[in-house]
């Protein structure tokens, strides 16, 4: 029910950004089945899921917007990525909220010539990169998925 590492697998760089919709202390039940009190974070994209802000990530938001007060969080953007951390003598990816501010974009994202969805940035290039280096790659400016299934059709 709650966004976890393994949801940003399929993303790019492993990182994905978002806009808070809201933060709230809310039971949460945990999994050996008892109920905690945790912060939760949700976004303004519905088809992410919420994310439990354990007390790094509540730091680093905190300090990103220089604000302890959740109700100015809301309508702010975060990058939030994978960090290995080591916990019960072994390691483990861990959502972390990444200490940058996210571009704010004015113009429109470029869209995929196969779905038309938005072409996102990918590593260290921006959108408009993407699409070109992909339209020279497959002959047609792809976003992530279009682009995945091209290069696995490549391959066979």
């Amino acid at each position: 029910n709650y966004l976890g590492s393994w949801d940003l697998d399929e993303m790019p760089n492993r990182e994905i950004t978002l806009t808070v919709e809201k933060i709230v202390d809310q039971d949460v039940v945990g999994n050996e089945g008892r109920k905690e009190n945790n912060t939760v974070c949700y976004w303004t994209d519905k088809a992410v899921k919420p994310m439990i802000l354990n007390i790094t990530n509540k730091k680093r938001i905190c300090k990103l917007y220089k604000t302890k007060d959740t109700e100015k969080l809301k309508g702010k953007s975060v990058i939030i990525g994978i960090e290995p951390v080591k916990a019960f003598g072994d390691i483990y990816d861990a959502l972390r909220i990444q200490m940058r501010i996210p571009q704010v974009r004015t113009a429109p994202l470029p869209k995929c010539e196969q779905c038309g969805k938005d072409i996102t940035a990918f590593g260290k290039m921006n959108p408009e990169q993407v699409a070109d280096y992909r339209k020279n790659k497959y002959g047609k400016a792809l976003c992530n998925d279009c682009a995945k299934t091209a290069a696995e059709g490549a391959k066979q």
